[in-house]
């Protein structure tokens, strides 16, 4: 079941949307963190990485750290135009992503501690997308599903250079490595994307919790029959639990409205 505490839904002029975590059925800590800015137009899902308390205090500091880092360079943007505010998340991502480093190498234990990282933020009529790591954001256009992120995971790059088809990519031991994550040694680089928004676009900010274990189809489905995210977050939790719940899953659903602009 979704943890009370853990979920959340609002409305704006512009948005409705609703968001869930539930620790799923296997493990001790729910280690993802979700942070919901709707005046902001900003929204977030972290997945802390490692199976260790470093994780969750990596997902906690992004969830803390990030928001009011965009927000305060949004207001001083002289110019709010696509490329200066897909060059903001980009930066503020990569500099995140140090300090992250810089809080794992300073405390006991959790070295190498670290997350994936999925945003969206909705600004003069678009919709700014980033990720780093494995975790995804999809729309839902006229009935057809487009995955809005980019994976940075092993099973990706492998698929990508034709040594292995999708459907082996399923059960291939380099399933759930990522190759890009927020406190990486190594510079970070996100993906970064913006679109134009139609009144009706539905978008899902979700973690590999719900995606190693629900199809995309089954996704799909779910966001084209509940016209209400909230319904669409408790259906995808439930779902992902009925198959195994083998890890923490964290959801936010929104819905494109269409009625004045950010």
């Amino acid at each position: 079941m979704i943890d009370p505490s853990g979920a959340a839904e609002g409305t704006s002029h512009r948005f409705l949307w609703a968001a869930a975590s539930d620790i799923g059925r296997l493990r001790e800590e729910n280690q993802d963190a979700f942070v919901a800015e709707p005046e902001a137009g900003l929204f977030l899902v972290i997945d802390g990485m490692g199976g260790h308390r470093g994780g969750a205090i990596a997902a906690r500091t992004i969830a803390q750290d990030l928001p009011p880092v965009v927000e305060l360079g949004l207001d001083r943007l002289k110019a709010r135009d696509s490329r200066s505010i897909r060059r903001l998340l980009r930066k503020a991502i990569l500099d995140q992503s140090r300090h992250v480093k810089r809080e794992g190498d300073s405390e006991s234990g959790y070295v190498g501690m670290g997350a994936t990282l999925v945003l969206v933020l909705f600004a003069g009529g678009r919709i700014y997308a980033a990720n780093v790591g494995d975790s995804r954001i999809y729309r839902l256009r006229n009935g057809q599903l487009e995955q809005f992120s980019e994976d940075h995971s092993l099973v990706c790059e492998l698929i990508d250079a034709g040594q292995i088809t999708p459907d082996e990519a399923v059960n291939h031991s380099a399933q759930g490595v990522v190759t890009q994550y927020m406190g990486m040694p190594e510079a970070v680089e996100p993906h970064v994307r913006s679109a134009a928004l139609k009144p009706g676009d539905r978008f899902l900010l979700c973690t590999d919790g719900l995606t190693d274990l629900v199809s995309d189809e089954a996704i799909a489905e779910t966001l084209a029959a509940n016209p209400e995210p909230q319904a669409v977050c408790r259906t995808l939790v439930e779902a992902a639990n009925r198959a195994g719940g083998t890890d923490n899953v964290t959801v936010i659903a929104l819905v494109w409205t269409g009625d004045g602009r950010m």
